[in-house]
């Protein structure tokens, strides 16, 4: 199956997973945005059976190929023009499969270069093209494609509309999954859980989006080989919320976890957490846990050359020589 990145959870520029800088805990909402590693990228290509349509000697696949290559490597400018090419061959083969695959690569890269009206356009075709196909509103590639539409409402500050498909979104996956056990749905389920958990936090419902963001970090965690950037960062961003919570103890606990893991995650930039990490130890006036923590979430910053990092590290510090 090939696979590309997809937006996942964040709301600022995309950055690529290896200069993922987490969420800062003393702000009041998420600010920085990650991509989701390839692996957990998800489009209709399972669900269309295009890979038992296609071969891979195919002229065509194999277009859709280095697409999708040149987005994993972020060269998006590429990518397109190609799948201009790959749209042109599956209309002069008259693949109608194809084109509707080739369509949704497209909506998924303007989502991910947040060219959220073209996306739009792009995924309403979609739906369009496999509802004339004789799919239904409960079938799940329909389903896949509500939760993205709802993902951008959501980007665009339409919180009503965004709401309303979620609901809708989530009720349908939690249907599909009692029915059917399927990994793909499982994934689904829990991206739509956690994209609308961040929708309540953003409208300061905390509690409400801290349950959401728990269920979807539970479900994630039964995802086979799932991949563990994911893991650390939802880590990081619930213990986040667990502070704004007033549960300082419980968000020492998340990000703690969250510092373990992602020390086993190549390029997993930790100098955030481990500066949300020593906050957390200021409220609890352990203040040598928290130099100690700030003070290395600094070094990592030097290394890294992360200036967000070091100016964060430094008031933590100014912070805690204040408290003394």
């Amino acid at each position: 199956m090939y696979r590309f990145r997809l937006l996942w959870t964040s709301l600022s520029p995309i950055k690529k997973i290896n200069k993922v800088v987490p969420v800062f805990r003393s702000r009041p909402i998420p600010r920085f945005k990650y991509t989701t590693p390839v692996a957990l990228s998800f489009s209709l290509f399972t669900w269309l059976g295009f890979q038992k349509k296609l071969s891979m000697e195919d002229e065509l696949i194999l277009t859709i190929k280095h697409c999708v290559l040149f987005i994993e490597r972020g060269d998006y400018e590429k990518a397109e023009q190609l799948l201009h090419v790959a749209l042109r061959q599956a209309q002069q083969f008259q693949h109608q499969l194809g084109i509707t695959y080739i369509y949704d690569v497209m909506a998924n890269l303007a989502l991910e270069r947040n060219q959220l009206d073209a996306a739009k356009q792009l995924f309403i075709a979609v739906t369009q093209r496999i509802m004339a196909d004789g799919a239904t509103e409960d079938d799940t590639r329909v389903v896949h494609i509500s939760v993205k539409l709802a993902r951008i409402s959501h980007l665009k500050k339409d919180y009503q509309t965004a709401q309303i498909g979620y609901d809708w979104c989530i009720e349908k996956l939690k249907k599909a999954l009692s029915n059917d056990p399927d990994i793909d749905i499982l994934k689904l389920l829990s991206i739509a859980e956690d994209w609308y958990g961040r929708l309540f936090i953003e409208c300061n419902q905390y509690e409400q989006g801290f349950k959401l963001m728990i269920s979807a970090l539970e479900r994630m965690k039964q995802v086979p080989n799932v991949e563990q950037e994911h893991i650390v960062v939802q880590l990081n961003d619930i213990g986040t919320v667990s502070d704004l919570l007033g549960r300082t103890d419980e968000s020492i606990s998340y990000f703690q976890e969250a510092i373990q893991l992602g020390k086993k995650v190549e390029n997993m930039e930790l100098g955030a957490m481990y500066i949300n990490l020593g906050r957390a130890y200021i409220k609890k006036n352990l203040l040598n846990e928290a130099r100690k923590n700030c003070g290395y979430g600094w070094k990592l910053g030097v290394i890294t050359k992360n200036d967000d990092v070091k100016k964060e590290a430094e008031l933590c510090l100014n912070q805690i020589k204040n408290s003394t």
